[in-house]
This record gives C-alpha cells, sequence and structure tokens, in this order.
C-alpha cells in the first residue's frame, strides 16, 4: 500500500535507451514520485523525453538540476562510467539517489559513492530491476522451505545485433562487456539466494563472436562458495531465441525460474507472470514500476526490498574478481574482507 507514502520529487539523469523505464515507471505512479526535470547533455534528447513525459524542467547538466529545491532525488540512467561522479555529486548535494545497474565500473568507485551516502545520511540504492519481478520475490522469500541450497545454474542469453548504445562500442575487454552490463543481473540473483557469504573461489571464461564492439560478448563462470555450494553462469549477446533460465538445486526440491517470470517447484507452475510483465525485456514493466516504489519506500524510511549500497558494493567486488579471472585465464580467490 502506498496511499500514504508523501511523494518524492525526483530528477532523470540521461535520455538514453534505459531512462524510459525509468521515467514511465515515475510518470505512471503519481502517488509515488513527482517527476521535476529531465536531465542530458544533448538539449534535443532531454526535451524529447520531457515532452513524452510530462517533466516541467530539462536540463543539460546535474549542476543545474541540484539549485532546484522541489528535486530530493536524482535517478541516474548514465553509462556506467559516469554513475560514480555524478552519484556523488547528488548525495553530497544532499538528494538520495537511484541509480543503475551496475552500480559502478569498480569496486573502489563502488565504495567511493557508499562513502558518500553514510556521510551525507542519503539513501543510495541500486537498480537492479529484474529483482523485483514477482517470480523473484517468491524464490527468496521462500528459500528456507525449500531445503539447504546446494548448486545454481543461471543462464541469460540474448542477441544485440551490434551496440545497442554508442558506448557500447567503446568498452574496452578489460572492463567487459557482458561481464559488466548483464553479469550485473545475474550475479545479483545468486547473492540474492546465496546469502552473505562471498564465493570463495572464481573462474571465467570469456570471449568475443561479433566485431562491432571490442569487449567480451559470451562469458561462462564458475563460482565456489562456502558451504560447497557451486554456481555456473552464461551470459551471451549471441543467443536467438531467447533463453533465460535460473535452476536451484535444494537437497529437497529443483526450484526452476524461466524469463525471471515463471516458477516451477519439482516440475509444477507455482508463479505466472502479471500483465505487463510479459515480453523479451518488456518495458514498460512491472519490475521497474516496483523498483520505484522500492526506493521511494526507502527514502522515506519504510520497510523496503532495494538493493543497498552494501550490497552493491558486495557484487562489485565479484564482478571485479570475474573479470580479472577472465583476463588472466586464472582462478582468483576472494578475500573474507
Amino acid at each position: 500500500m502506498t496511499g500514504n507514502i508523501e511523494p518524492l520529487g525526483i530528477a532523470v539523469l540521461g535520455c538514453g535507451r534505459v531512462s524510459d523505464a525509468h521515467l514511465e515507471a515515475i510518470h505512471g505512479q503519481h502517488g509515488l514520485g513527482r517527476l521535476e526535470a529531465v536531465i542530458d547533455a544533448d538539449l534535443k534528447r532531454a526535451e524529447d523525453a520531457a515532452r513524452r513525459h510530462d517533466a516541467p524542467r530539462v536540463f543539460t547538466s546535474l549542476e543545474q538540476a541540484l539549485a532546484v529545491e522541489a528535486i530530493e532525488a536524482v535517478d541516474i540512467c548514465l553509462p556506467n562510467h559516469l554513475h560514480a561522479d555524478a552519484t556523488v555529486t547528488a548525495l553530497e548535494s544532499g538528494r538520495h539517489v537511484l541509480v543503475e545497474k551496475p552500480m559502478a565500473d569498480d569496486a573502489d568507485s563502488a565504495m567511493r559513492m557508499t562513502t558518500a551516502a553514510v556521510v551525507n545520511d542519503r539513501i543510495l540504492v541500486i537498480g537492479q530491476s529484474r529483482r523485483h519481478t514477482k517470480a523473484v520475490r517468491y524464490v527468496h522469500d521462500n528459500l528456507e522451505s525449500f531445503g539447504r541450497l546446494r548448486s545454481v545454474h543461471d543462464s541469460y542469453c540474448i542477441r544485440w545485433d551490434g551496440p545497442q548504445t554508442p558506448w557500447w562500442s567503446e568498452r574496452s575487454r578489460e572492463a567487459g562487456l557482458v561481464l559488466s552490463l548483464i553479469a550485473t543481473h545475474s550475479m545479483d540473483f545468486i547473492q540474492l539466494v546465496t546469502g552473505p557469504n562471498d564465493p570463495i573461489r572464481v573462474h571465467c571464461e570469456a570471449v568475443r563472436h561479433q566485431s562491432d564492439w571490442l569487449g567480451d560478448d559470451e562469458a561462462m563462470i564458475i563460482l565456489t562458495y562456502p558451504g560447497n555450494r557451486l554456481v555456473f553462469v552464461h551470459l551471451s549477446y549471441n543467443q536467438q531465441p531467447y533463453y533465460d533460465r535460473k535452476t536451484l538445486l535444494f537437497d529437497g526440491a529443483v526450484v526452476q525460474i524461466d524469463d525471471n517470470l515463471e516458477v516451477r517447484l519439482n516440475g509444477e507452475l507455482v508463479v505466472e507472470p502479471d500483465p505487463g510483465e510479459i515480453g523479451e525485456m518488456a518495458r514498460p514493466s512491472l519490475q521497474f514500476d516496483w523498483q520505484f516504489e522500492e526506493f521511494v519506500k526507502a527514502t522515506r524510511g519504510l520497510p523496503n526490498r532495494s538493493v543497498t549500497a552494501t550490497e552493491g558494493v558486495r557484487l562489485m567486488r565479484v564482478l571485479d574478481a570475474i573479470r580479472q579471472a577472465a583476463l588472466t585465464g586464472q582462478s582468483v580467490t576472494l578475500s573474507s574482507t
């Protein structure tokens, strides 16, 4: 129930491909948010976004927007490498922040963002929209009833014919492409179901099939967790038709999540998608609506399911280790801190 929540005044920074999902979630939920401004260095793109989503203000810089008192929070939809600086600037101005995944390009940047949130007593939430589907919430809420988790197999494979936004083509092999853009989805889910313990050891093989970018577009990751739990993750930008399946093996059950929307428990369908969720990477989608709702709850001090900054730092440390393993061809052992 959201009737007693004061709507959050928010500006969206960055009007690229993912921003429409965020803008639609804000604009479509007037009881939760007030879209106060859109910001983009490209004025025409910002004006187009403002017109489509009824934003009253358009700016070409974050600093201009932060001069507006009605803006209580910033939703950051910039390219990955720009997340950290923009997040810190917004937090230091006293604004809450929802930042698109991945949180940053590395764990050091993520830690800098988290420190800024703590020092300025602001809320920093990571935009892991796929965590907010009904299917994933069901599995998370019922984990203890399934028995002891032994292993997870996660395949997230889609076809992109070349870069979907110009900066994808500039991502270096060191920065990672699938190992940055969609590994964060899979590893956030793994982190959700494996609990507070990070992996002990990571191995990764990553390759490139398409020539329109520099980074990896196919990868396989193996992780060992405490308690001898094993995780296998397969990522691809080369798969058609789309294939998204998570299989969790417990001592007493097999749980399968298809397309992040349906759940089968020992073969029996127990969760079906709601209207608005159906469709390959559907947008507008309920998962973005629910993500925004949880963010607003977090800023109002209410119980929520948002992905915290602390969780984001943990995830970035694991992603750093995965990229290191892919680059060196050697397994990486993670420290306990």
